[in-house]
């Protein structure tokens, strides 16, 4: 018999699952991307093997604008170990529309005025971001992470199990230390 397996954002659950119609940069809208489909289940610690960044934003939240710069930086540093997934959602504001397009412009940073409210997005700070990005600004899948608000993130270890959550960190631990503490310190002179 095999003991059932905890799902949730907590620290020490495996993540849940994501499905969501993918855009990689550059491209055009593909197939859902699915945490589930990239994890690998038989990983130990030990083991060598990606680990993941998710990230929640909403592409008219001001701090995820000004966050693309520090993003951009984090996967400047990590890419190699880290793999990058950033989860648009709606957070239902008032005036805040987003669209497919707006998403991938953000990701892009293309001509297209309505990132940031009402900024060209071809203005946000950072370089384009070379790693997927997911539409779920209809689902309600971010509800079974708990994303209180943008941005939030999550890292994941290869098996797909929680080892950080933002929100049980709030004011004591900020992304690019935790990302550090949980990967670089371990990465040695690579």
């Amino acid at each position: 018999n095999s003991v059932p397996v905890e799902i949730g954002p907590e620290e020490g659950l495996l993540a849940p699952n994501i499905t969501a119609p993918a855009h990689m940069s550059g491209g055009s809208w593909g197939d859902d991307y699915v945490l589930y489909d990239n994890i690998n289940r038989d990983w130990e610690p030990g083991m060598s093997g990606k680990y993941f960044l998710i990230q929640f934003i909403d592409t008219d939240c001001h701090h995820c604008w000004t966050e693309g710069e520090e993003m951009s930086g984090l996967y400047g540093a990590y890419n190699e170990h880290v793999e990058f997934v950033t989860i648009a959602i709606s957070l239902g504001n008032p005036g805040w529309i987003s669209s497919k397009e707006e998403i991938a412009a953000f990701q892009d940073k293309g001509d297209y005025v309505g990132c940031d409210s009402d900024s060209n997005c071809k203005d946000r700070p950072g370089e384009i971001h070379p790693w997927v990005y997911v539409d779920a600004r209809s689902d309600t899948e971010f509800n079974d992470w708990k994303v209180q608000g943008t941005p939030f993130a999550v890292i994941l270890d290869p098996s797909g199990h929680v080892i950080w959550n933002m929100g049980a960190h709030v004011q004591q631990e900020v992304l690019p230390e935790a990302m550090y503490r949980l990967i670089g310190s371990n990465l040695g002179g690579e």
